[in-house]
């Protein structure tokens, strides 16, 4: 039954397999370039960005310097607010039945289970490497602009996940002050949030009023129909464009979602499309009986869908809306206070100071660490029985995580490690979410998609 399932995952999956393989193929085959670190993390190391960095931080030392101060302050409260999530991602997790996961792996193509957040192979990557790049650039743009030398930049392979570093001289680093220390780690993920207002802006008062003025919209359509639902019943098709709901014309998901709600289970529902007219029994939504149900997936339609040019369109736009996305997600997981993140790089600065010694501190942040990756594990795990599973894990392998960190952590690399985005659905979700509701009544995300 288990190798079943695994055969049929695998051949559902087989592109992605297909490109994981390949990585790990080519990280074997070139292993002599990689620097191995228990086993699990491999490290590329090169001089890529560097003369850029250099550039940036010549010509405008006192903004960039400026940047990095303003992100000192802006990193602490990024912090407080992640932590705090997690604190109410914890909550949640006990006191409401079928909440979702507060954090999310970033496995691009690959499906989490008992997350909605959908990461396409191809896009993922493009974005997750513009992301790590954003990220840390602007680490060692600050750098620079302190007179710290940049020795090295790189990929970095952790398992499954993907990260990226910049490595900046540590003997120079320790002639610095507290002050320049903070404001060249809070630099990365800092720069990774404003990205993501800058891609909002962009793409509210930009892209979004261009796109729809090229691409106007047309209605709405089913991409797909539960067999044996209301909809299949009614005779309902997909990809037929319908225009009117209840006699309320519909020109995108937004509309179909507003005219939709007051609709009640047993309640006739009127659709109609260019062609004919339809009527719809509505049923009880198998998830809450006292909502409407159909068995449709609504996708919104534009005019000229199906022209090439338009689906070239669309893939950048929705490239450029994971890309924000991603950047909120990425740059305030990257803010948690564990010791190879960049929270746990400022938190261990401060317990320098704090404890006095630089042993104590380290000691108190190994602890720190180990507590929300834990945390971490809760959260993340689809199951009881995975989280038992994860939390035997992690005390089996405790000395061996001890080991990894502390090889990370003496590095001196600034890792943008994506292995958690954070998604949040009590208080993230509410700045994310109307990246897509208000590019969406744009017709900015032309896939975007509702389920009735």
């Amino acid at each position: 039954m288990v190798l079943e399932s695994v055969v049929g995952f695998v051949v559902r999956n087989s592109v992605v397999v297909a490109f994981y393989l390949v990585i790990a193929l080519l990280v074997f085959l070139f292993r002599k370039k990689f620097k191995f670190y228990a086993k699990v993390i491999a490290m590329y190391r090169t001089n890529f960005g560097i003369p850029f960095m250099d550039r940036i931080a010549s010509r405008h030392t006192e903004l960039v310097r400026l940047f990095g101060y303003i992100s000192i302050g802006v990193g602490f409260v990024g912090m407080f607010f992640i932590v705090f999530s997690l604190f109410q991602g914890v909550y949640n997790f006990f006191a409401v039945p079928n909440s979702p996961p507060a954090v999310a792996p970033i496995l691009p193509g690959v499906r989490v289970p008992g997350v909605s957040f959908f990461i396409p192979l191809v896009k993922g990557v493009i974005a997750i490497f513009l992301v790590a790049l954003t990220h840390e650039f602007a680490h060692g743009i600050v750098a620079r602009a302190h007179g710290i030398a940049v020795k090295s930049t790189g990929l970095a392979i952790i398992g499954p996940f993907f990260a990226a570093f910049v490595e900046p001289d540590e003997e120079q680093l320790k002639k610095k002050s507290d002050v320049v220390n903070y404001s060249m780690i809070a630099a990365g993920p800092v720069a990774n949030v404003l990205s993501f207002f800058v891609i909002v802006f962009i793409a509210s008062f930009v892209f979004s009023p261009v796109v729809g003025f090229f691409y106007p919209a047309a209605g709405i359509s089913f991409s797909s129909i539960t067999p044996e639902s209301p909809a299949a019943d009614a005779g309902l098709e997909p990809d037929v464009i319908y225009t009117s709901v209840n006699g309320v014309r519909v020109s995108s998901v937004a509309d179909f979602t507003s005219a939709f709600e007051g609709v009640k289970p047993g309640e006739a529902v009127a659709l109609e499309s260019s062609e004919r007219s339809y009527s719809v029994v509505a049923g009880s939504n198998p998830k809450d009986s006292s909502k409407a149900y159909l068995g449709v997936n609504v996708k919104g339609r534009f005019s000229n869908d199906s022209a090439l040019h338009f689906r070239i369109v669309s893939w950048l736009m929705e490239l450029f809306s994971l890309i924000g996305v991603l950047s909120l997600g990425i740059g305030l997981a990257n803010l948690l206070p564990i010791g190879p993140l960049d929270g746990g790089k400022m938190l261990q600065q401060a317990l320098h100071k704090v404890k006095g010694d630089e042993g104590k501190g380290n000691r108190a942040l190994v602890k720190i660490s180990l507590f929300f990756f834990l945390i971490i594990l809760l959260l993340a795990s689809a199951s009881s029985a995975l989280i038992c599973c994860s939390v035997c894990m992690f005390s089996m392998s405790k000395r061996s995580f001890c080991r990894i960190y502390k090889l990370i952590i003496h590095q001196k690399a600034f890792a943008m490690i994506s292995l958690f985005s954070y998604y949040n659905h009590c208080s993230c979700h509410h700045v994310v979410q109307p990246l897509f509701l208000f590019c969406k009544g744009y017709n900015y995300v032309p896939n975007q998609q509702h389920v009735s």
